[in-house]
């Protein structure tokens, strides 16, 4: 029979106290958020987005994919829910050479386009927007994830589900007067939040809600007779 430190050398059992090295982060570009996930949003593995469509989903993850140099990797998008706006994407800085957009069929094209650009090590991050995953394809793009050195965001609508998936990381997204509200539902390691609100009226006032002044009264609500 092996003895204690034969089974520790073969990594097949670990010390309680032994903690594993943290996963890579990169900044999401707000710093409430950073603080409370230790430094940003994680760079590789396959992390979760819940939001209504156009609220700014993509703008929460725009610091996130500008943060390092991309050195020639492609973002991916599959199964956008509309054209995305190349202005946008250049003025924010990103090189449109390197964005890939690809619409597939059916579930079966979807996941294995983006099991393939992970594992690639071409790819940055891919985006998926899709309704449902199950377990065993969410482990599959894990690995690839992590072989590849990728993140995959699985954008989603919000909704309630009774099973554990195997995330790094997943986002329930609302909007806000002042930019968008993040609530952290699941993240490895660590426990859910309450809401984070983050303040987009330095990076992007355009797209917040500028308060009444004083001497403004709002209209009031027209009412139907019953």
């Amino acid at each position: 029979m092996p003895s204690l430190d034969e089974l520790l050398q073969q990594r097949t059992v670990y010390r309680g106290r032994q903690l594993a090295p943290p996963a890579p982060v990169r900044p999401s570009g707000f710093a409430p958020l950073d603080r409370v996930l230790g430094g940003g949003l994680p760079a590789v593995g396959v992390n979760r987005l819940q939001s209504p469509t156009g609220i700014g989903e993509l703008r929460l993850l725009l610091p996130y994919l500008l943060a390092e140099p991309t050195r020639g990797k492609l973002l991916v998008f599959i199964n956008p829910p509309g054209r995305p706006y190349p202005d946008f994407w250049y003025n924010a800085g990103v090189d449109l050479s390197d964005v890939q957009v690809l619409h597939t069929t059916d579930t079966k094209q979807a996941l294995w386009s983006a099991e393939q650009c992970l594992q690639s090590g071409c790819c940055l991050s891919v985006l998926l927007w899709q309704n449902n995953l199950e377990v065993s394809q969410l482990k599959r793009l894990q690995l690839a994830a992590i072989e590849g050195g990728a993140s995959l965001w699985w954008l989603q609508p919000p909704r309630r589900e009774n099973i554990s998936l195997p995330l790094h990381l997943s986002l329930l997204l609302q909007a806000s007067s002042i930019g968008i509200q993040a609530t952290i539902t699941k993240r490895k390691g660590g426990w859910a939040t309450a809401p984070i609100t983050l303040d987009w009226r330095e990076r992007w006032p355009e797209q917040t809600i500028a308060p009444l002044p004083a001497n403004v009264r709002p209209l009031p609500s027209k009412r139907r007779r019953a």
